[in-house]
């Protein structure tokens, strides 16, 4: 393990973790109430859900309009390439896929860079994902910088797992699903495992 090459990540790491403690005993915030009922979990994450499906569609027709033909030009050189008899020298190949991943790398950061943007308008006007889960009457009760900080990272976190498409969000209730089902059978095992 190279530690001085690891340096900046122990440095910010280290340096995260102080601003934290620090800012969290100079605040003296209170806990925030969240509750999740196991039985309605898919009904409170379906608005993310069905909010990032369509994200993913405006941003395929934002996009496509302005990528595809190039993406299909460039493809269909490599197919050529590939499919000449005799063959194609190899180097020339590997270039012609060479500048078609690069096409598709540049268009998968415009894509995400729409992603972000229109996630970040739904979550802005209220799809959020830590927000169903808030006791309400706690959160009424907390301080005002509190609630505004709550609010914002709500915001970011929601914002980036919209971002992340329908799957992503469709894994998350996955795991959430799949946790509370296996607890659930464990206990139902125990609660039947003969008595001692």
């Amino acid at each position: 393990m190279n530690i001085k090459a690891n340096r900046p990540l122990y440095v910010s790491s280290a340096s995260a973790v102080l601003v934290v403690t620090l800012f969290t005993w100079l605040s003296r915030w209170r806990g925030l109430g969240l509750s999740m009922n196991p039985s309605n979990i898919l009904s409170v994450m379906s608005p993310l859900l069905l909010t990032a499906g369509f994200i993913e569609r405006a941003v395929e027709i934002v996009i496509s309009p302005w990528r595809d033909a190039g993406a299909t030009k460039l493809g269909n050189v490599v197919d050529t390439l590939k499919a000449q008899v005799p063959a194609v020298d190899a180097t020339m190949i590997a270039k012609a896929d060479a500048q078609f991943q690069e096409y598709r790398g540049e268009t998968q950061q415009y894509a995400f860079a729409a992603s972000l943007s229109f996630s970040l308008a739904a979550a802005y006007v209220g799809v959020r994902a830590l927000w169903p889960f808030v006791d309400h009457q706690t959160f009424e009760k907390l301080g005002s910088h509190q609630q505004w900080l709550f609010l914002v990272v709500d915001l970011v976190l929601s914002a980036a797992l919209l971002a992340g498409g329908a799957d992503g969000i469709h894994s998350v209730i996955n795991s959430f699903t799949t946790f509370f089902d296996t607890t659930a059978q464990k206990a139902q095992q125990s609660a039947n495992a003969p008595q001692k």
